[in-house]
C-alpha cells in the first residue's frame, strides 16, 4: 500500500463548491399571529404582566435573564424605554453577565419571538444607536389574562364561602 504523493493530490478533481444554505422558511399565519405584539387594556400595567408572561414562556435562562434585565430599563406602564436609558451591549453585559456575543444572539431570539422589537433612536446624542422596545405576545398575554380570569373567581368564590361562614 503507498502513501499518496503530491503529485497523486494535484490529479485528483476539484471539490464541487458547497451548495447555498436555503433561506429559512417565512413563519406561518398561526406563529406570525402568535407572536404579533399584543396590546394592554387601560387596567393592565406591562412590568407585572411581562413577568407573568415571561414565565409561562418556557424560553431558555439567558434569554430570560436578559429579557428581565431589559424590563429594569422599561416605564411601568407600557414597556418603552426612554431614547435616553437605551442600555449598550456592555451595560447589559455588566448587568447579566453574558458574553457580547451571548447578548446579541439572546437579543435576536428576544425579537424572533415577539418579546423585543430593535429599532434605531431617531435622533439626539444616541442618534443611530439601538433602540429596544419590550413587546409581550398575544400568545402569552392571553395565557395571563386567563390566570388572572381564573384568580378572581377563585378569589370570590372563597370570599363567597366565607360569608356563608360566617352566618351560620
Amino acid at each position: 500500500m503507498s502513501h499518496p504523493s503530491p503529485a497523486d493530490l494535484a490529479r485528483r478533481p476539484a471539490p464541487s463548491p458547497a451548495p447555498s444554505p436555503a433561506p429559512s422558511p417565512a413563519p406561518s399565519p398561526a406563529l406570525q399571529e402568535a407572536i404579533a405584539v399584543g396590546v394592554l387594556s387601560k387596567d393592565e400595567k406591562f412590568k407585572p404582566t411581562y413577568t407573568w408572561a415571561l414565565l409561562l414562556s418556557r424560553m431558555q435562562p439567558e434569554a430570560r435573564l436578559l429579557a428581565h434585565t431589559l424590563l429594569w430599563y422599561a416605564r411601568h406602564s407600557d414597556g418603552h424605554i426612554s431614547p435616553a436609558y437605551q442600555p449598550s451591549v456592555d451595560a447589559l453585559v455588566d448587568a447579566t453577565g453574558l458574553s457580547p456575543a451571548r447578548i446579541t444572539t439572546q437579543l435576536e431570539i428576544l425579537r424572533q419571538r415577539g418579546w423585543l422589537h430593535l429599532g434605531s433612536v431617531p435622533d439626539g446624542p444616541r442618534a443611530g444607536g439601538p433602540r429596544y422596545e419590550l413587546t409581550i405576545p398575544v400568545l402569552y398575554l392571553e395565557q395571563v389574562r386567563a390566570i388572572r380570569a381564573e384568580r378572581l373567581e377563585r378569589q370570590a368564590l372563597n370570599a363567597r364561602h366565607a360569608a356563608a361562614r360566617q352566618r351560620r
